[in-house]
Order: structure tokens, then C-alpha cells, then sequence
């Protein structure tokens, strides 16, 4: 969520997202103090220079036990001020039909998700050392997309389906206050249908009829002077939106959260 000038918001039609640097994903061995090893991907995004690769050898300098081993303190302990970390056993791109490729919208988002039990938490100072073993540039859109957790029969459905088709769920920029240059600007959500039983046009329909509902958390926080608001949002965004992306996920239809990066 950001506040925004008016200029931005005419800016934000022509030109949605900003880059906001690279992203690569790791893959290693991380062998515990505690005898055992876990092997996972790790996505470091920004603009740094371990968020890129090298376009010819599509390497870097991390890409050895000992300088991946520095890095992830460095990234993280030094960086971040934080201990633990997250890895993936898995990350599965969403894959699009013949019928999802729409000619107003050829390019799709390139969308990641994994089951939520694929994730495990790490700690800095568990770890005795790290066995790097591959890294490549991140397939999906970041950071305008996040990787997406399901559970594990939503999981095994995206990966043995394609997207049959999909739109998007916005709501225009409001005023901060009467008279106000600027704006707030709410999340949008990409919406990938998997069921070949609902039209493009019957999910449109269906997002405008949850639109209000989904929204109105983050309208009444945008209008709010309360100085607990985050947390209040927070709450009241989690009681009515997990509800309706559960309801929506059983008809296999799948919000994917969108946030745009100025």
C-alpha cells in the first residue's frame, strides 16, 4: 500500500511497475550442526550484486561452497539484522492454456507457488556449512509477485493443470483526503481460473461481485486516523479475505496477491 501523487497515478497507467532489481534463486546444501541436511532454493531479490547473473556463464561470484556460505550472512545477519531465513524444497510456475493467452493481454504474469509445507526455516547459527549447487535468474515476475503458498491439494491441481483463463482485480486510487495530491493506492490481485466450466466473462462477473468485500478492509484503513489502523487491517483483512479465497480456490479460482513497486 502507498500514497501517491497525482502524477503518479497518471504515470501508473502507461507504466505499472518499476524495476525494482533482480532476483536469483540458489540451490545448496545446507549440512546442520545436529548432523542432519536439508537441501532447499532460496530466492535473494534486489540490487545487489547476487541478485544477477552473469549473462554468458550465467554464474556469479557466489556460486562455490564457501562464497554462497558468506553471502547468506552477509544477506541476511548483516543486511537484514535477522538469524533465520526461508528455503524451498520446491517452487512450480503457474503454466497458462491456449485459452489463457488473451490478445489484450498476450503476456500473463509469470506466477510462482508451492505447498506450504515445502517451506523450512532456517537459522544462521544452526547451520555447519553449505554445499552450493546451482542458481538461476528467477522465472516469475518479481518482485510484483510473491511466491505464492497453497496447500497441497491446491498445489498438485496448478501443477497438473493449465490456467484455462484469467483477469485482474483492482480498485482505483482515492484520495487521502478531500483536496489532497495524493493518492492511495491499493493491492490489485491477479486471478488465474483453472476451471474450464466458467468463462472469461462469467469470472469477470464474479470478481465484481466480491469486489466490495475483498476491498473493504484496506478502504476503511485508508480512511482511517486510528493509530492501531495497520493492525486492525491486518486482522480484518485475514478474517474476510482468507474466507473467500478458500471458497473461490474450491471452484479453482486462485487470487494471487499483486503489489506494484514505484
Amino acid at each position: 500500500m502507498k500514497l501517491i501523487t497525482l502524477l503518479m497515478v497518471l504515470l501508473f497507467s502507461c507504466q505499472a511497475y518499476a524495476d525494482a532489481g533482480g532476483c536469483v534463486v540458489y540451490k545448496a546444501k545446507y549440512v546442520l550442526k545436529n548432523g542432519q541436511s536439508i537441501t532447499g532454493l532460496l530466492p535473494l531479490y534486489g540490487y545487489e550484486d547476487y541478485a544477477y547473473l552473469d549473462e554468458t556463464t550465467h554464474t556469479n561470484k557466489y556460486c562455490n561452497d564457501k562464497a554462497f556460505q558468506q553471502l547468506i550472512n552477509t544477506a541476511f545477519y548483516v543486511h537484514q539484522h535477522k538469524l533465520t531465513f526461508d528455503i524451498y524444497t520446491a517452487l512450480h510456475l503457474v503454466r497458462y492454456g491456449k485459452s489463457a493467452i488473451q490478445a489484450d493481454n498476450p503476456n500473463p504474469y509469470r506466477c510462482v507457488f508451492t505447498d506450504s509445507s515445502a517451506v523450512t526455516i532456517l537459522n544462521l547459527d544452526s547451520i555447519r556449512y553449505t554445499v552450493f549447487l546451482s542458481a538461476e535468474t528467477a522465472g516469475w515476475d518479481h518482485p510484483d509477485v510473491g511466491i505464492m503458498l497453497v496447500d497441497s491439494k491446491t498445489s498438485r491441481m496448478m501443477q497438473e493443470n493449465d490456467v484455462f483463463n484469467h483477469c485482474g482485480l483492482y480498485h482505483e486510487p482515492v484520495l487521502v483526503q478531500p483536496g489532497s495530491d495524493y493518492y492511495y493506492e491499493f493491492d490489485g490481485y491477479t486471478v488465474l481460473n483453472y476451471n474450464k466450466n466458467i468463462s472469461l466473462s462469467e469470472l469477470k462477473a464474479e470478481m465484481e461481485r466480491i469486489s466490495l468485500k475483498i476491498y473493504a478492509p484496506e478502504l476503511k484503513y485508508a480512511n482511517s486516523k486510528d493509530k492501531n489502523r495497520e493492525r486492525i487491517f491486518h486482522q480484518e483483512r485475514k478474517q474476510v479475505i482468507a474466507p473467500i479465497m478458500q471458497q473461490l480456490q474450491q471452484k479453482g479460482i486462485i487470487l494471487i496477491g499483486v503489489a506494484p513497486v514505484c
